[in-house]
Formats: structure tokens, C-alpha cells, sequence
């Protein structure tokens, strides 16, 4: 068991082994992880297992696990450096692909977007595209952008999760996706506040991206678009 503790000096070695063994109650299954709750010592965590895929060889499987886990870590970290807020990784076990974070007292986007007074969406939307105008302009795309993957807690403050399908990159359709995919998000589950979101959305991002970079993305977003609907007319053809 390799574990890394990456941020303060809460316990001895020991009392980390006591972490793995806390009581936790899941609260989400992905497609390759499972997100626990768990309390240890009076402080609430997070913990995120990458769970072994039984079609692949195991070691292979077990290197595909450790590489994206610590990669997920390094991309936290390095969005914490840059002042985009996401939970810290407390504590990682190398050996069993498992990060333990921060655990965020708040709620999904998704379920409390609709509840919010209309000029704090606006003011929220706005805040949104800084967070994420800041971490685009590090290279760093999230690969996941739903209003399910950014919580909100009581004070309004924005908190980007789940960075498991991120990169490093400065391909412009990378990031792109990114603002694609939060559009969707909002068509779907948010469709009447959807165009008043993303207007102020795209007024912060490009307060940090600056306007001729954000025209560029915009346009990138239209093609992204226009691409998903000429497949899906292939299809219903087909």
C-alpha cells in the first residue's frame, strides 16, 4: 500500500491506514469510479475508487488505474495553484487507485440552478465563466463540464469536481467541448434559464480569455453543434 499525503500533517502513517477504513456511504457510481462519503477523525472526505475492469488484462488494468489517478490528482493540484476552486486531494492510495478530497458542503448545479433567484443565475453564470476562463487559460480542460460536475454551497461559491476525463492541452476543440457540453447540460435540464446563463457565462469567461479568443471558441462551440446535428440526421436516415 503506497499512500501519499498531499496537503498538511493531520495524522501519523498509521492513523491514514484508519482513513481507509471509515465507515463510507456511496452517493455516486461513474463508469469507472465510485465516490464515497466517509468521516474520519471528525473530518469529512470524499473518496474516489477506480474500480478494477475485469476485460482487461490485470496488469494492465492496474497501470490504466494508477496513471489516471494520479493524473487526476496532478490536474487538482495544479488547478488549486492557479486559483480555480475545486476540492483538494487530501490523501492518495497508489496501490488501491483511490483519491481522498475534500468533502464540499454544498449541492450540484443541476439541482439547485432552478431555485436561485434570476440575478444571482446571472451573477453565478458570470462567476462560472472566470472559473473556468482560468482554468482554460492553464491549458486545462475538464472533459465533463455539466452542471452535475460544479457544486454550489450555501454562500454561492462555485466549486469545479470529478476531473477524471481532464487533459492538458491547447487544442482549441478540447476546450471547446468544455463550453459545449455545459450548453447541453443547461438545454436539457435548465432550458429556460439556458440563453441568460450562458450569455453572462461567456461575459466572465471572457473577462480572462480576453474577446477575440472567446469569438474563436464561440465559433468552435457553433461547429462542435453543427457536427452533432449532421450525425443525427445520418443516423435517423440510416
Amino acid at each position: 500500500m503506497r499512500l501519499t499525503r498531499l496537503g498538511g500533517s493531520m495524522a501519523s502513517e498509521e492513523g491514514w491506514q484508519m482513513t481507509l477504513k471509515a465507515k463510507s456511504e456511496v452517493i455516486r457510481i461513474g463508469a469507472e469510479a465510485i465516490v464515497s462519503k466517509l468521516e474520519w477523525n471528525g473530518f469529512k472526505l470524499v473518496s474516489k475508487h477506480r474500480v478494477p475492469k475485469p476485460y482487461r488484462m490485470p496488469e494492465l488494468d492496474k497501470w490504466v488505474r494508477e496513471r489516471r489517478t494520479l493524473h487526476e490528482a496532478k490536474i487538482i493540484s495544479d488547478l488549486k495553484k492557479a486559483g480555480v476552486p475545486c476540492p483538494a486531494v487530501v490523501l492518495m492510495d497508489r496501490d488501491d487507485s483511490t483519491l481522498y478530497i475534500q468533502f464540499i458542503e454544498g449541492s450540484e448545479l443541476k439541482k439547485a440552478l432552478d431555485e436561485l433567484p434570476p440575478k444571482l443565475v446571472e451573477s453565478v453564470a458570470r462567476n462560472l465563466g472566470e472559473i473556468v476562463g482560468r482554468m482554460h487559460s492553464n491549458r486545462i480542460a475538464h472533459g465533463d463540464l455539466t452542471t452535475s460536475n460544479i457544486l454550489i454551497d450555501r454562500n454561492g461559491k462555485l466549486y469545479l469536481i470529478d476531473f477524471g476525463l481532464s487533459a492538458v492541452t491547447d487544442d482549441l476543440e478540447e476546450l471547446a467541448v468544455d463550453i459545449h457540453l455545459l450548453d447541453r447540460s443547461l438545454e436539457s435540464a435548465h432550458h429556460p434559464l439556458r440563453e441568460k446563463f450562458m450569455k453572462n457565462f461567456l461575459k466572465g469567461y471572457s473577462s480572462i480569455m480576453g474577446r477575440d479568443f472567446t469569438l474563436r471558441i464561440i465559433e468552435k462551440v457553433k461547429e462542435i453543434r453543427r457536427r452533432g446535428r449532421y450525425v443525427e440526421e445520418r443516423r435517423r436516415r440510416s
